[in-house]
């Protein structure tokens, strides 16, 4: 098609794989006007706005929104800017879906009750701050009382820490649960409780 040809929307609408409809929406909304409108109102668009609607459709596609698509347009942000930006808020939208899914996998399994599915879903929302402070006040339970060696009750603690961390990675990412090591703990909780009942 030569630059100086304008082409009937119907034809547009042909070339871009895009409604009628849809390219008479853009152009109301000024996003991409028509390049001439004849005496008879009928729209016409020269190869640059087809190139533009092409864009327009791409971006759509990619999930941006028409503000986004209109800035990107006049120029005043870049495609590479806007897809970095859209990238980052769709490794969000991926992560709360895994987190969802972790969820709804563990509730399917466990034919859970509905406190049971709320509990999961907070746990697998916590912030890292409220995991950490879980974590500490779990480990503050289970070894409450005992005296132990300083070093090895740190050292359990990291223990627990990268255990829930996996199992939450396992959980979101949907891989097989690593075992658990609780058996480590009751048999170290309950050697310390005995040997500090045997002390003088």
């Amino acid at each position: 098609m030569d630059d100086d040809t304008l082409l009937p929307i119907g034809a547009v609408a042909r070339r871009t794989g895009l409604t009628v409809k849809t390219i008479r929406f853009y152009a109301d909304r000024g996003i991409v006007a028509p390049s001439a409108i004849g005496p008879n109102g009928f729209r016409r668009y020269d190869s640059d706005a087809i190139a533009r609607l092409e864009l327009v459709r791409t971006l759509r596609a990619l999930g941006l929104d028409l503000d986004t698509v209109r800035q990107v347009l006049a120029r005043e942000r870049t495609v590479p800017e806007v897809a970095a930006a859209h990238a980052d808020a769709l490794d969000l939208q991926i992560r709360i879906l895994r987190q969802r899914r972790a969820v709804l996998r563990a509730v399917a399994q466990r034919a859970s009750d509905t406190e049971e599915m709320n509990t999961m879903h907070r746990l697998a929302t916590l912030t890292d701050a409220e995991r950490r402070r879980i974590i500490h006040d779990f480990v503050d339970d289970a070894f409450g009382g005992v005296d132990a060696n300083p070093e090895l009750v740190e050292l359990l603690r990291a223990t627990v820490r990268v255990e829930r961390y996996w199992r939450l990675v396992a959980a979101v990412n949907g891989w097989p649960a690593p075992q658990e090591l609780a058996g480590i703990f009751d048999w170290f909780t309950a050697a310390s409780r005995t040997v500090s009942a045997t002390r003088p």
